[in-house]
């Protein structure tokens, strides 16, 4: 299929300027509306897209962009208000309604060739991702990983995180994994190789991110087939709502590791079931399945296709 490349301009509500190029126009307004990357735009807030130009030919857009980046500002101010006197944001409806799929994986540099444990550690991440799916009434965020369990990386928690950002807010929020794992949880190695600094950061980004998806402004929920467990479990937990595959296996198996959730899960679990029976998940790292999930109230109902059954409901206003 014939690719399209884009030249673009973003700016800051101080009308400061980024000029750049790609072919995936929607993801790059992404990346600056959520300062995924660092550098120029991260620094300047440039998150708004007031000009662009489509090419088929690559060596046309290059060009293009270098062109543009050697103009004077005030040429620049003139291409923009020539097509965009007010300087809006053409892309502030493009996370409202389209039904296309965002994959969203923020960029990593790429080590050098010599370092083999970082290029690893690379490798891992370019390998989990975050898609997001935009319908009328609703919102799928699903979680995708290389070995299919979805754990809680920082990378995956830093993806979430500027996910929730990009959402629209004023339709429900359906998180979901795969057919086998909701999430498996943090990644107990690279857990295991943090010192103090980064293992708070890493602590608080779990909770910024719980956070972010329990004051949500619009329902949010969880749609489980598989595993939920540890900060899978902790993520559930902070949705309105929780729809379970008859397959569903809940947990924290972190006191059989000698760990405990630091991510909000020992406050919202007992509120949800009970105190006495949430020491007893806690402590005793009892795994519960689906059905006895419903019996206390850790889920609100059981389908085979919980996703399925959330969106019908939500087209059913139920």
């Amino acid at each position: 299929m014939q690719k399209t490349y884009y030249v673009y301009i973003m700016a800051s509500n101080n009308r400061a300027i980024y000029i750049g190029m790609g072919n995936d126009l929607r993801h790059r307004c992404w990346e600056h509306k959520t300062e995924a990357n660092e550098g120029f735009s991260k620094k300047y807030k440039t998150k708004r897209l007031v000009y662009f130009e489509s090419f088929d030919d690559v060596r046309d857009a290059i060009n293009r962009e270098k062109q543009l980046k050697g103009w004077r500002r005030s040429r620049k101010v003139a291409l923009i208000e020539s097509k965009n006197p007010k300087w809006s944001d053409l892309s502030r409806d493009w996370f409202q309604s389209s039904p296309e799929v965002l994959r969203l994986r923020p960029r990593v540099a790429r080590p050098a060739p010599q370092d083999d444990k970082s290029k690893r550690a690379w490798v891992e991440r370019e390998r989990e991702w975050v898609e997001l799916k935009f319908y009328s009434k609703a919102t799928i965020l699903r979680l995708h990983s290389h070995d299919g369990m979805n754990r809680l990386s920082r990378s995956m928690l830093k993806q979430l995180s500027e996910a929730i950002k990009v959402v629209p807010i004023d339709k429900p929020l359906i998180l979901t994994g795969n057919k086998t794992f909701f999430s498996a949880g943090a990644d107990l190695h690279e857990v295991a190789a943090l010192s103090g600094p980064p293992a708070y950061e890493f602590a608080q980004a779990g909770q910024a991110l719980m956070k972010a998806v329990d004051q949500f402004p619009a329902p949010v929920y969880a749609a489980i087939e598989g595993y939920c467990l540890g900060g899978g479990f902790d993520l559930a937990l902070a949705c309105d709502y929780r729809m379970a595959a008859p397959n569903a296996v809940f947990g924290h198996r972190g006191a059989a590791l000698g760990l405990i959730t630091g991510w909000g899960g020992t406050q919202r679990l007992p509120r949800l079931i009970g105190k006495g029976r949430a020491l007893q998940m806690f402590c005793a790292a009892e795994k519960v399945a689906a059905p006895l999930a419903f019996e206390i109230g850790l889920v609100h109902a059981i389908a085979d296709d919980p996703l399925q059954e959330v969106i019908a409901r939500l087209n059913a206003n139920v």
